[in-house]
């Protein structure tokens, strides 16, 4: 049921693209708080990489339990008892549920019941601009609107949500809103560079910038770090085929590596098969090389698309953590593609990573994975 409301919700939103760029961008009729879009003092954007996990948020909708509950299962398991997790759900009623299946848990979690409709996709609905200052509050940066939010109820819930957890959590967040389209998962920032995929520019030309100039100055304005613009990425979310583990190193996804590594294997059901195509490869390696030009030492992952550009084994798209000079990765994994799992694992314990594994079996087929379920408030 779910997969059927997603699918029909984004071919809707694709279908009303014009006119939710339109109304949206006169910021008329559809109820959105224009208090939102008044920028606050704030520090640069989060890196993904550097320091210790300390506040995450995630999304918990029951008709998704299916999809989420094994991801939640060992991902909650897995958080040290310093971790706090925000559950944004409709009701408390959705919140219990949450924590039946997540178990005994070390963690604490704690509900932010919104009484509206969301989808579980935590990672897109906001960005985290560090504090100012002591003292100043953590800002959520909220995309001026999300596609298709004018039909389907779970999308204008999750527009909300950035100010939901303000109010939640005031004052230690803030919500603010941009001026420009995007998905939080559309950005990947370290501690020096914001890498953002190409469709985000296409989103936003002529109808939120005039220019590409304007369009990457208001960014790294706003973003407080450099941006990198990937000129001819996976038509995807950044975390989905690239992942930065700080000092100037990436991972990005490389197709041909899966190829060679399930040749003899077989692979569960994707939507058209494996795309293993020239085509697509190039797009995978023009984003390991404009890394390499940026001064980046590119290692690559296994990866497999989908022929439909949206479902993914990927191996990029994780959680990291840092304590007590460890790193920690909580890394996807796949039911029936053992060869696949085992090599990214290698890879990773070969850049001096503790695994935590998460199986994302059932979670993968909707077009998302670990990274796009969990967003992150706060690091130490």
């Amino acid at each position: 049921m779910f997969r059927w409301q997603t699918i029909t919700g984004m071919a809707l939103g694709l279908l009303a693209g014009g006119a939710v760029l339109s109304i949206a961008g006169s910021g008329g009729g559809n109820g959105r708080n224009t208090a939102l879009k008044t920028p606050s003092p704030a520090g640069p954007v989060l890196s993904e990489c550097d320091g210790r996990l300390a506040e995450l948020v995630i999304h918990y909708e029951p008709s998704a339990k299916d999809l989420v509950a094994k991801v939640y299962h060992d991902f909650l398991g897995a958080l040290e008892s310093d971790v706090r997790v925000h559950v944004v759900c409709p009701d408390m009623p959705s919140f219990t549920e949450l924590t039946n299946i997540a178990g005994p848990l070390k963690c604490r979690l704690s509900p932010v019941v919104v009484n509206h409709p969301i989808t579980p996709w935590s990672r897109d609905r906001w960005v985290a601009l560090a504090p100012v200052a002591d003292g100043c509050p953590t800002t959520l940066l909220s995309p001026l609107g999300e596609a298709a939010d004018e039909i389907w109820p779970a999308r204008a819930g999750d527009e909300r949500v950035g100010m939901d957890l303000a109010r939640a959590l005031a004052p230690a967040v803030t919500a603010v809103r941009s001026n420009l389209y995007f998905d939080g998962g559309d950005f990947l920032a370290d501690g020096d560079n914001v890498f953002v995929v190409s469709r985000v520019l296409q989103r936003n030309i002529q109808h939120t910038v005039g220019t590409r100039e304007e369009f990457l100055k208001i960014l790294s304005d706003r973003l407080g770090r450099q941006v990198i613009l990937l000129e001819n990425s996976p038509d995807h979310h950044a975390g989905m085929f690239m992942v930065s583990i700080g000092q100037h190193r990436m991972l990005v996804g490389d197709p041909g590596l899966g190829r060679r590594i399930v040749a003899t294997a077989s692979l569960p059901d994707l939507p058209g098969g494996p795309d293993f195509t020239p085509e697509t490869q190039h797009r995978f390696d023009a984003v390991a090389a404009q890394c390499a030009a940026a001064g980046y030492q590119v290692t690559r992952l296994p990866v497999i698309p989908a022929c439909d550009g949206r479902t993914y084994l990927t191996y990029a798209n994780v959680l990291l953590d840092q304590r007590e000079g460890r790193h920690i990765v909580y890394l996807p994994f796949y039911d029936g593609v053992e060869p696949l799992n085992s090599a990214a694992r290698a890879v990773w314990i070969s850049l001096g990573y503790e695994i935590r594994p998460v199986d994302c079996t059932n979670i993968y087929q909707h077009f998302g994975c670990l990274h796009c379920l969990v967003n992150v408030l706060r690091r130490d």
